[in-house]
């Protein structure tokens, strides 16, 4: 897949859901754990199901058979397969998602997992200050410490 498109996909909604809805778990007392079960869900399957038809273009360029001669019939252009796509397959957007869930079982599940466990690592806060640290004791006096 093509992993810069589905990480930046995934990345700008997540975020944008974490930091929108903050309140649901600090303030309304939902627990944690849910929230980020729904964030994630929603920001995976949005960034998958974008980034799929990235993955299978560049799979029809490099690995599909090519034409008598070795000729490519979009001149390893993936610009070219991609348009070939849009105007010659049918117009419902589930053609472009063939093999996604093959996708899904082979490299999603290790997707979602380790996205998973890089959020409850910490990897994906806005606040990088340990949960004891002087800076969140003394939130005032920090600086002059």
């Amino acid at each position: 897949m093509n992993q810069f498109l589905f990480w930046s996909v995934y990345m700008t909604h997540y975020m944008f859901l974490k930091n929108k809805y903050f309140f649901m778990w600090t303030y309304n007392d939902l627990p944690y754990d849910w929230c980020k079960f729904c964030f994630h869900n929603f920001a995976f399957g949005l960034a998958s199901v974008v980034a799929y038809p990235a993955y299978y273009t560049r799979e029809m360029v490099d690995l599909w058979p090519k034409e008598r001669g070795g000729f490519c019939t979009w001149n390893n252009s993936y610009r070219q397969c991609f348009k070939w796509m849009v105007t010659n397959m049918d117009m419902q957007f589930y053609n472009f998602l063939r093999g996604y869930t093959g996708w899904i079982k082979r490299f999603g599940a290790q997707y979602y997992i380790a996205l998973w466990v890089a959020d409850s690592m910490g990897m994906m806060s806005n606040c990088n200050e340990a949960y004891n640290s002087l800076e969140t004791q003394f939130p005032m006096s920090s600086e002059s410490v």
